[in-house]
């Protein structure tokens, strides 16, 4: 199967993506009650810590497992406007809501209805 995506579907379908990604920060951070929870400084902190990671991950090698963690959290802070511990909840509950999409989506509870992702995909 090929699927080629380009011009304005590819840039609709990639900005869904980013806001179905960062929409789990924002919410956590609207319940944590950060002093700037927007849609747009989530996929902020979101990408500053994701080039954080890549920096650190160039830089220490290994330990980049360790350090990462504390580049989004950072991220969180700074960004969003919360303390060192609401960037911790932020993380644990953001955390919690992606492992929840990815349950349901993925393959879900017996008897509860999942989104279907098969089929015989898009000829072109």
């Amino acid at each position: 199967m090929s699927f080629n995506l380009t011009g304005l579907p590819a840039l609709i379908f990639l900005v869904g993506f980013v806001v179905v990604f960062s929409a789990p920060v924002w919410l956590a951070a609207r319940i944590i009650g950060a002093k700037r929870p927007t849609l747009l400084r989530a996929v902020a902190s979101l990408f500053t810590g994701m080039l954080v990671s890549f920096l650190l991950a160039f830089l220490t090698g290994p330990w980049v497992f360790l350090l990462a963690p504390l580049g989004f959290l950072l991220s969180f802070k700074y960004i969003l406007g919360t303390s060192l511990l609401g960037s911790v909840l932020l993380a644990i509950l953001a955390g919690l809501v992606y492992a929840a999409m990815a349950y349901f989506i993925g393959g879900g509870i017996p008897g509860i209805p999942v989104i279907p992702v098969g089929g015989q995909g898009i000829t072109v």
